[in-house]
């Protein structure tokens, strides 16, 4: 069975594991709490992520709303794994999900 988890830090929250169908809605009911209502920038450190499925990139998606991110928004991505960003870009999302190095 795959698992996520979701990590408060210093700079925003941290994803561990594998971000799929499987494991998106419990994900999505945990961190609904952690970005709402949060003042200033957001950041989502995904280096965690060990596996992804279209589910995760909309999850990422899903986040950017209760963010109320928009394009250049105050949620920001860091350490998104490569198969994540092949994820995004087939999505023609990479304007979208604002990533940071």
């Amino acid at each position: 069975m795959s698992e996520a988890r979701l990590e408060r830090t210093e700079a925003g929250i941290r994803v561990m594991g594998e971000l799929t169908l499987a494991t998106v809605p419990d994900l999505w009911r945990e961190s609904r709490t952690l970005l709402q209502g949060g003042s200033g920038p957001c950041r989502v450190d995904l280096s965690g992520v060990t596996r992804s499925d279209s589910a995760g990139v909309a999850l990422l998606v899903g986040w950017m709303k209760d963010c109320g991110g928009t394009q250049g928004g105050p949620l920001v991505f860091t350490g998104m794994p490569e198969h994540m960003q092949a994820l995004v870009a087939v999505s023609d999302l990479e304007d979208v999900l604002r990533q940071e190095a």
